[in-house]
Protein backbone atom coordinates (compact mmCIF):
# COMPACT_ATOMS: atom_id res chain seq x y z
CA UNK A 1 0.00 0.00 0.00
CA UNK A 2 1.41 3.25 -0.98
CA UNK A 3 2.22 5.85 1.68
CA UNK A 4 1.29 9.46 1.61
CA UNK A 5 1.96 12.22 4.33
CA UNK A 6 -0.89 15.12 5.37
CA UNK A 7 1.19 18.21 6.42
CA UNK A 8 -1.15 18.60 9.60
CA UNK A 9 1.70 16.10 11.11
CA UNK A 10 4.07 19.17 10.94
CA UNK A 11 1.67 21.58 11.33
CA UNK A 12 3.90 24.30 14.23
CA UNK A 13 7.49 23.04 12.98
CA UNK A 14 7.53 23.08 9.15
CA UNK A 15 6.24 24.66 6.04
CA UNK A 16 4.97 23.58 2.62
CA UNK A 17 8.76 24.23 0.95
CA UNK A 18 10.50 22.05 3.82
CA UNK A 19 7.87 19.57 3.78
CA UNK A 20 7.77 18.71 -0.01
CA UNK A 21 11.98 18.30 0.34
CA UNK A 22 11.59 16.08 3.11
CA UNK A 23 8.68 13.97 1.98
CA UNK A 24 10.72 13.14 -1.13
CA UNK A 25 13.94 12.16 0.84
CA UNK A 26 12.14 10.36 2.57
CA UNK A 27 10.42 8.48 0.68
CA UNK A 28 6.78 9.29 0.97
CA UNK A 29 4.56 8.11 -2.71
CA UNK A 30 2.27 11.71 -2.06
CA UNK A 31 1.33 14.61 0.15
CA UNK A 32 -1.50 16.13 1.39
CA UNK A 33 -1.13 19.77 1.13
CA UNK A 34 -2.70 22.28 3.67
CA UNK A 35 -4.69 24.99 2.28
CA UNK A 36 -2.56 27.70 4.74
CA UNK A 37 0.38 26.25 3.99
CA UNK A 38 -0.02 26.57 0.39
CA UNK A 39 -1.03 30.26 0.58
CA UNK A 40 2.29 31.30 2.89
CA UNK A 41 3.84 29.26 0.52
CA UNK A 42 2.29 31.02 -2.75
CA UNK A 43 3.88 34.58 -0.87
CA UNK A 44 7.47 33.92 -1.81
CA UNK A 45 6.42 31.11 -5.06
CA UNK A 46 4.80 30.66 -7.76
CA UNK A 47 2.24 27.85 -8.94
CA UNK A 48 4.56 26.89 -11.46
CA UNK A 49 7.23 26.59 -8.75
CA UNK A 50 5.17 23.68 -7.25
CA UNK A 51 4.42 22.46 -10.60
CA UNK A 52 7.81 22.32 -11.56
CA UNK A 53 8.90 20.41 -7.89
CA UNK A 54 6.16 17.56 -8.87
CA UNK A 55 7.40 17.64 -12.55
CA UNK A 56 11.03 16.44 -11.01
CA UNK A 57 9.87 14.32 -8.07
CA UNK A 58 8.49 10.93 -7.19
CA UNK A 59 6.25 12.58 -4.97
CA UNK A 60 3.29 13.95 -5.73
CA UNK A 61 0.27 15.14 -5.01
CA UNK A 62 -2.81 13.33 -3.34
CA UNK A 63 -5.29 16.27 -2.22
CA UNK A 64 -5.71 20.28 -1.06
CA UNK A 65 -7.41 20.52 2.57
CA UNK A 66 -9.39 21.97 3.46
CA UNK A 67 -12.66 23.96 2.62
CA UNK A 68 -12.56 24.21 6.53
CA UNK A 69 -16.45 24.58 7.94
CA UNK A 70 -18.27 25.16 4.55
CA UNK A 71 -21.77 24.87 5.96
CA UNK A 72 -24.18 27.58 7.18
CA UNK A 73 -21.95 30.37 6.14
CA UNK A 74 -23.71 33.60 5.37
CA UNK A 75 -23.30 34.44 1.87
CA UNK A 76 -19.97 36.90 1.83
CA UNK A 77 -18.12 34.14 4.13
CA UNK A 78 -19.10 31.20 1.69
CA UNK A 79 -18.31 33.80 -1.58
CA UNK A 80 -14.61 34.08 0.38
CA UNK A 81 -14.86 29.94 0.63
CA UNK A 82 -15.34 29.86 -2.91
CA UNK A 83 -12.82 31.87 -3.89
CA UNK A 84 -10.73 29.46 -2.05
CA UNK A 85 -11.99 26.79 -3.73
CA UNK A 86 -10.70 28.48 -7.30
CA UNK A 87 -7.57 29.17 -5.66
CA UNK A 88 -7.03 25.71 -5.04
CA UNK A 89 -8.85 24.78 -8.64
CA UNK A 90 -5.99 26.41 -10.03
CA UNK A 91 -3.74 24.76 -8.16
CA UNK A 92 -4.62 21.30 -8.10
CA UNK A 93 -5.18 21.64 -12.16
CA UNK A 94 -1.33 22.78 -12.66
CA UNK A 95 0.00 20.10 -10.10
CA UNK A 96 -2.21 17.46 -11.23
CA UNK A 97 -4.05 16.84 -8.23
CA UNK A 98 -7.93 15.75 -8.10
CA UNK A 99 -9.29 15.85 -4.40
CA UNK A 100 -9.88 18.32 -2.61
CA UNK A 101 -11.44 17.99 1.02
CA UNK A 102 -14.61 19.68 2.73
CA UNK A 103 -14.90 20.03 6.14
CA UNK A 104 -18.65 20.24 7.73
CA UNK A 105 -19.49 22.93 10.20
CA UNK A 106 -18.94 22.27 14.08
CA UNK A 107 -21.44 23.55 16.76
CA UNK A 108 -24.51 23.47 14.75
CA UNK A 109 -27.77 23.34 16.94
CA UNK A 110 -30.01 22.30 13.64
CA UNK A 111 -31.86 18.58 13.23
CA UNK A 112 -29.98 16.08 11.05
CA UNK A 113 -32.31 16.55 8.28
CA UNK A 114 -31.78 20.62 8.11
CA UNK A 115 -27.99 19.68 8.37
CA UNK A 116 -28.17 17.10 5.59
CA UNK A 117 -29.58 19.46 3.18
CA UNK A 118 -27.60 22.80 4.02
CA UNK A 119 -24.85 20.27 3.38
CA UNK A 120 -25.65 18.88 -0.56
CA UNK A 121 -26.80 22.21 -1.22
CA UNK A 122 -23.31 23.62 -0.50
CA UNK A 123 -21.56 20.87 -1.94
CA UNK A 124 -24.02 21.20 -4.79
CA UNK A 125 -22.29 24.90 -4.96
CA UNK A 126 -18.58 23.39 -5.09
CA UNK A 127 -19.70 21.41 -7.44
CA UNK A 128 -20.91 23.81 -10.12
CA UNK A 129 -17.59 25.65 -10.07
CA UNK A 130 -15.25 22.43 -10.64
CA UNK A 131 -17.94 21.43 -13.41
CA UNK A 132 -16.03 20.50 -16.85
CA UNK A 133 -13.09 19.41 -14.61
CA UNK A 134 -11.65 16.13 -13.33
CA UNK A 135 -11.56 17.52 -9.41
CA UNK A 136 -13.26 15.51 -6.67
CA UNK A 137 -14.65 16.67 -3.31
CA UNK A 138 -13.76 14.71 -0.26
CA UNK A 139 -16.32 15.68 2.58
CA UNK A 140 -14.51 14.40 6.12
CA UNK A 141 -16.65 13.59 8.97
CA UNK A 142 -14.90 14.35 12.06
CA UNK A 143 -15.88 12.39 15.22
CA UNK A 144 -16.48 15.01 17.95
CA UNK A 145 -20.08 15.15 19.52
CA UNK A 146 -20.47 19.33 17.82
CA UNK A 147 -19.34 18.71 14.49
CA UNK A 148 -22.70 18.77 12.30
CA UNK A 149 -21.34 15.19 10.49
CA UNK A 150 -19.21 12.95 12.51
CA UNK A 151 -19.77 9.84 11.50
CA UNK A 152 -19.27 7.54 8.50
CA UNK A 153 -22.91 6.38 7.85
CA UNK A 154 -24.24 10.62 8.20
CA UNK A 155 -21.48 11.00 5.53
CA UNK A 156 -22.24 8.57 3.18
CA UNK A 157 -26.06 9.30 3.54
CA UNK A 158 -25.02 12.90 2.34
CA UNK A 159 -23.22 11.53 -0.96
CA UNK A 160 -25.80 9.22 -1.87
CA UNK A 161 -27.97 12.66 -1.82
CA UNK A 162 -25.42 14.50 -3.67
CA UNK A 163 -25.47 11.87 -6.07
CA UNK A 164 -22.49 12.79 -8.02
CA UNK A 165 -19.21 10.81 -9.05
CA UNK A 166 -17.02 14.26 -8.12
CA UNK A 167 -18.36 14.10 -4.44
CA UNK A 168 -16.75 10.79 -2.47
CA UNK A 169 -15.55 10.80 1.59
CA UNK A 170 -12.11 10.65 3.54
CA UNK A 171 -12.20 7.74 6.16
CA UNK A 172 -9.87 8.96 8.62
CA UNK A 173 -9.38 6.27 11.52
CA UNK A 174 -9.07 8.59 14.67
CA UNK A 175 -12.24 9.87 13.55
CA UNK A 176 -14.30 6.94 12.92
CA UNK A 177 -13.03 5.62 16.70
CA UNK A 178 -13.82 8.62 17.94
CA UNK A 179 -17.43 8.87 17.67
CA UNK A 180 -18.23 5.40 17.41
CA UNK A 181 -18.83 5.13 13.60
CA UNK A 182 -20.19 1.58 13.08
CA UNK A 183 -18.23 -1.02 11.17
CA UNK A 184 -21.47 -1.87 9.88
CA UNK A 185 -21.18 1.33 8.06
CA UNK A 186 -17.88 0.28 6.84
CA UNK A 187 -18.62 -2.54 5.54
CA UNK A 188 -21.52 -1.25 3.51
CA UNK A 189 -19.20 1.32 2.06
CA UNK A 190 -18.84 1.59 -1.85
CA UNK A 191 -14.78 1.63 -2.63
CA UNK A 192 -16.16 4.24 -5.66
CA UNK A 193 -17.19 6.79 -2.93
CA UNK A 194 -13.67 6.53 -0.31
CA UNK A 195 -11.42 8.88 -2.14
CA UNK A 196 -8.52 9.25 0.57
CA UNK A 197 -8.00 7.13 3.66
CA UNK A 198 -6.44 8.75 6.64
CA UNK A 199 -4.47 6.63 9.15
CA UNK A 200 -3.49 7.43 12.55
CA UNK A 201 -4.30 6.34 16.08
CA UNK A 202 -5.07 7.61 19.81
CA UNK A 203 -4.64 7.31 23.31
CA UNK A 204 -7.70 4.99 25.12
CA UNK A 205 -10.08 7.21 26.13
CA UNK A 206 -13.73 7.27 25.40
CA UNK A 207 -15.55 8.25 22.24
CA UNK A 208 -16.93 11.68 22.92
CA UNK A 209 -13.90 12.82 24.15
CA UNK A 210 -11.66 12.32 22.06
CA UNK A 211 -9.68 15.43 20.60
CA UNK A 212 -6.94 15.86 17.56
CA UNK A 213 -4.69 16.24 20.08
CA UNK A 214 -4.95 12.35 21.54
CA UNK A 215 -3.64 11.31 18.12
CA UNK A 216 -0.77 8.81 18.38
CA UNK A 217 1.62 7.36 15.22
CA UNK A 218 0.09 4.36 14.03
CA UNK A 219 0.40 1.29 15.75
CA UNK A 220 0.63 3.05 19.14
CA UNK A 221 -2.79 3.59 20.67
CA UNK A 222 -6.50 1.68 20.64
CA UNK A 223 -7.63 2.18 17.35
CA UNK A 224 -8.01 -1.52 15.52
CA UNK A 225 -6.15 -0.68 12.74
CA UNK A 226 -6.13 -4.01 11.50
CA UNK A 227 -9.49 -4.55 11.61
CA UNK A 228 -10.23 -1.65 9.31
CA UNK A 229 -6.97 -1.44 6.93
CA UNK A 230 -8.45 -5.95 6.83
CA UNK A 231 -12.00 -4.81 5.96
CA UNK A 232 -10.69 -2.26 3.33
CA UNK A 233 -8.42 -4.72 1.59
CA UNK A 234 -11.18 -7.02 1.23
CA UNK A 235 -13.67 -4.33 -0.92
CA UNK A 236 -10.06 -4.00 -3.03
CA UNK A 237 -9.03 -0.72 -1.80
CA UNK A 238 -5.45 -0.19 -2.28
CA UNK A 239 -4.29 2.64 -0.51
CA UNK A 240 -2.93 5.57 -0.45
CA UNK A 241 -2.74 5.42 3.62
CA UNK A 242 -2.14 8.89 4.71
CA UNK A 243 -1.00 9.74 7.82
CA UNK A 244 -1.99 12.64 9.70
CA UNK A 245 -1.67 13.62 12.96
CA UNK A 246 -2.52 16.63 15.10
CA UNK A 247 -0.34 16.08 18.08
CA UNK A 248 0.99 19.08 19.98
CA UNK A 249 4.09 16.93 21.20
CA UNK A 250 4.97 16.09 17.68
CA UNK A 251 5.49 19.27 16.08
CA UNK A 252 8.16 19.89 18.79
CA UNK A 253 10.41 17.61 17.13
CA UNK A 254 12.50 18.67 14.33
CA UNK A 255 10.54 18.81 11.07
CA UNK A 256 13.00 16.16 9.48
CA UNK A 257 12.75 13.46 12.55
CA UNK A 258 9.01 14.03 12.27
CA UNK A 259 8.69 12.93 9.05
CA UNK A 260 11.09 10.29 9.06
CA UNK A 261 8.96 8.97 12.05
CA UNK A 262 5.48 9.21 10.31
CA UNK A 263 6.81 6.97 7.53
CA UNK A 264 8.71 4.47 9.48
CA UNK A 265 5.34 3.94 11.80
CA UNK A 266 2.72 4.01 9.66
CA UNK A 267 4.89 1.27 7.09
CA UNK A 268 5.54 -1.23 10.89
CA UNK A 269 1.54 -1.16 11.12
CA UNK A 270 0.77 -1.42 6.98
CA UNK A 271 3.12 -4.14 6.88
CA UNK A 272 2.02 -6.40 10.02
CA UNK A 273 -2.14 -5.70 8.96
CA UNK A 274 -0.91 -6.49 5.29
CA UNK A 275 1.48 -9.97 7.20
CA UNK A 276 -1.73 -11.23 8.65
CA UNK A 277 -4.14 -10.81 5.61
CA UNK A 278 -2.31 -12.68 3.17
CA UNK A 279 -2.08 -15.70 5.27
Amino acid sequence: MKLAFNEATTLENSNLEDDLILCEKHGFDFIEIRLDKLKEYLITHSVGDLQNFFSSANLKPLSLNALEEFTFRNQTEFNLMKQDLSLMSEVATAIDCDTIVAVPTFGIEKDWEEIKRETVVRLREFLDLIKGTDLKLALEFVGYPDCSINTLDKAQEVVEVVGNPQVGLVLDCFHFYAMNSSYEALKNLSIDDLFLFHIDDCEGKLPGVLRDHHRLWPGEGVIPLETIITLLYEKGFEGPASVELFRPEYWELEAEKCISKAKDKTIHLLEKALQKILK
